[in-house]
């Protein structure tokens, strides 16, 4: 499936800024046999504006932006033409049991098994201690792993209400679990507790979903950045799920970058010189290319 992906950032101040400083994730990846990035374009609002282009420690293309002309809006406009290609079937029941993945992080014997096992381990926004008890309900000795992970996924998308304003990115895990309330980077970083209170490899997944078309629902989270879970099984790979829509992440899932929280892959991070206070308006869309 072919897509059309805008992504526009706008920011307000009510004082002038004097200089700022952006780093921007917002270029999708490509990745072998199940997506191609065809086509990518940056542009900001202020013409002359230096942009660098780098690759992180995860992989993910990062756009530097140092802005020293005074301003009191900044406009960024993201647009990619992406394909996303349907994986094959996951017979999860024949996924290897959770502990045997487990054990095998503990002494990881290729260089596939200790790229994943760094994502074993809390990270800033993942506090995998706070989980354990949710991630207990589920350690059923023998489970194949995603059959585990699935679980996981059902219950937070069955017992958590999607609710925005509640929750902001500083918001722990714990309280989380306590209101059951958020959004998908909470219902993500809640899921990914649990799985790594397990001893498991996880990662934070950030992305985009298809807009609605017209006479069929919308998945929860359209119309914004997304964010799911990918999980490392040694005979399938990394595997994705997005608990806010409790499914295996399908062609109608678009990946911008991955790492170990929220933190590694937010779509904008910056610093600013002045400005005072701030308004911040994002527009997402995502359809359909011909």
């Amino acid at each position: 499936m072919k897509y059309l992906v805008t992504h526009s950032t706008e920011f307000n101040y009510n004082l002038p800024v004097i200089s700022s400083q952006q780093v921007l994730r917002l270029k999708p990846r490509d990745m072998f046999g199940r997506q191609t990035l065809r086509r990518h374009d940056i542009a900001l609002s202020i013409p002359g504006t230096d942009i660098l282009e780098i690759q992180d420690y995860f992989g993910n293309t990062i756009h530097e932006v140092r802005l020293h002309t005074r301003h009191e809006q900044l406009r960024i406009d993201s647009e990619a033409e992406v394909d996303v290609f349907p994986r094959d079937e996951i017979l999860l029941d024949l996924s290897p049991a959770w502990e045997t993945v487990r054990d095998a992080m503990n002494v990881p014997q290729t260089t596939e098994h200790w790229q994943a096992a760094q994502f074993c381990y809390p990270s800033r926004h993942v506090d995998s201690g706070a989980a354990l008890e949710l991630a207990s309900q589920f350690a059923v000795p023998g489970m194949p792993l995603l059959r585990l992970v699935l679980d996981i996924n059902t219950y937070i998308h069955r017992e958590f209400k999607y609710t925005g304003g509640v929750t902001d990115v500083y918001t722990e895990v714990s309280e989380v679990i306590e209101k059951r309330v958020g959004v998908c980077q909470d219902f993500a970083h809640v899921a990914i507790a649990a799985i790594r209170a397990l001893g498991l490899p996880v990662r934070y997944v950030s992305g985009y979903i298809l807009s609605q078309i017209e006479g069929q629902p919308a998945l929860v989270g359209a119309e914004a950045s997304h964010a799911w879970l990918s999980v490392f099984c040694p005979e399938f790979g990394w595997v994705d799920f997005d608990p806010t829509n409790d499914q295996i992440t399908s062609e109608q899932h678009i990946t911008l970058g991955w790492g170990r929280d929220y933190a590694d892959v937010a779509p904008t991070r910056g610093s600013i010189l002045g400005g005072g206070k701030q308004a911040l308006n994002v527009a997402v869309r995502v359809r359909p290319a011909a």
